[in-house]
C-alpha cells in the first residue's frame, strides 16, 4: 500500500513538473531539472486597458478579449508586459553550452505528458525574441500551432555570434493569466556550442518561487516603438497571428519590481540657497 501511495505521488510530481510543456528547440537549459511551472501570475490590473472586461469565459474567448484590448495598453509588445512580472529566465538558466542555431529554421516547444505542443486549454499570445529583437510573435499559439512538439518557423540570422533566445507565452484560460517565460543561450555561427537537443525529461525538480502579481502596479513602456508585423506562416490549419510587419528590435524593459502598472515620477527640484 505504501508502495502504490508514493508511486502515485511520484507520477503526480513529474505530471505537474512537466505539465506545461518546454523549450526543446533551441533546447532550454533547466539548472534542477525540468521543470514548467509558470513563472508569475497577472491579472486584468496589469493596465487600465483590461481593466472591468471579461475574463472569466473560455479560453478562445478571453484570447480573443486580449487580442482586442492590448493595443489600447501602455505596451508595445507581449514582452514588454510579461517582463514587469517575470524578468529572469525562471526555471531556466543561461549557464548552459549555447545551442548551435545556424542550421535551425524553427524553434519546438512540447508537453511529453500529454503528448502536445502547447496544452488543449492554455490559449493565448505568445513570443520569440532574439535578444531585442522580436523575431517571431501569435495572438493564439495553442490555436495556430497544434503539432507535437509545436514547431515555428523562426529566422535566426538576428543572432550573430553568442545571443539570449527568450520565448514568452501568456495562457488566458483563467482570470488569473499564467507567465511562461524560457531562455536559451545561442550561438549562430563560429565557436563552441552544442547540438540542439532536448533536455533529459526528470521526475522532480527544486522548488522555485512563484512571483504573483497581486494588484496593479509598475513598468515602464517600451524604449521604442515596435510596430506590427507578420508571423512565419503556420504549418497547422490554423490562423496564425494577425500582425503584420517585419520583426523589430526594442531596448529592455527595466523595472524594480514585479507588477505591471505604469506608475507617475514626480521629479522634484530643489532651490540651493548660496551664502557668501
Amino acid at each position: 500500500m505504501k508502495f502504490a501511495v508514493a508511486t502515485t505521488a511520484i507520477a503526480l510530481l513529474a505530471h505537474s513538473v512537466d505539465a506545461h510543456g518546454y523549450l526543446t528547440q533551441p533546447a532550454a537549459y533547466f539548472p534542477y531539472g525540468i521543470n514548467t511551472k509558470y513563472n508569475a501570475i497577472m491579472t486584468e490590473s496589469c493596465d487600465p486597458a483590461f481593466a472591468g472586461l471579461k475574463w472569466n469565459d473560455n479560453p478562445e474567448a478571453n484570447t480573443a478579449m486580449f487580442t482586442k484590448s492590448f493595443p489600447n495598453s501602455q505596451f508595445k509588445t507581449l514582452r514588454a508586459m510579461m517582463d514587469t512580472a517575470a524578468s529572469d529566465c525562471g526555471n531556466t538558466a543561461l549557464t548552459g553550452s549555447p545551442v548551435d542555431v545556424s542550421s535551425l529554421s524553427s524553434m519546438k516547444w512540447q508537453n511529453d505528458q500529454e503528448q502536445m505542443g502547447f496544452i488543449d486549454s492554455h490559449h493565448g499570445p505568445c513570443e520569440a525574441w532574439i535578444d531585442d529583437t522580436r523575431v517571431f510573435h501569435s495572438d493564439d499559439c495553442r490555436a495556430a500551432y497544434t503539432s507535437y512538439p509545436a514547431e515555428i518557423p523562426i529566422d535566426y540570422s538576428a543572432c550573430s555570434g553568442d545571443c539570449t533566445f527568450t520565448f514568452y507565452w501568456l495562457a488566458l484560460h483563467e482570470p488569473n493569466w499564467q507567465v511562461y517565460k524560457q531562455c536559451a543561450p545561442i550561438v549562430n555561427g563560429s565557436g563552441g556550442a552544442s547540438t540542439a537537443q532536448s533536455p533529459v525529461a526528470t521526475t522532480a525538480a527544486s522548488a522555485v518561487t512563484q512571483n504573483v502579481v497581486a494588484t496593479v502596479a509598475p513598468a515602464q513602456t517600451d524604449a521604442s516603438t515596435a510596430s506590427e508585423y507578420t508571423s512565419p506562416p503556420a504549418t497547422t490549419t490554423a490562423a496564425t497571428s494577425a500582425y503584420t510587419t517585419t520583426p523589430s528590435t526594442e531596448s529592455p524593459v527595466t523595472t524594480t519590481t514585479s507588477n505591471c502598472k505604469a506608475r507617475r515620477r514626480r521629479r522634484m527640484t530643489a532651490n540651493l540657497r548660496s551664502e557668501n
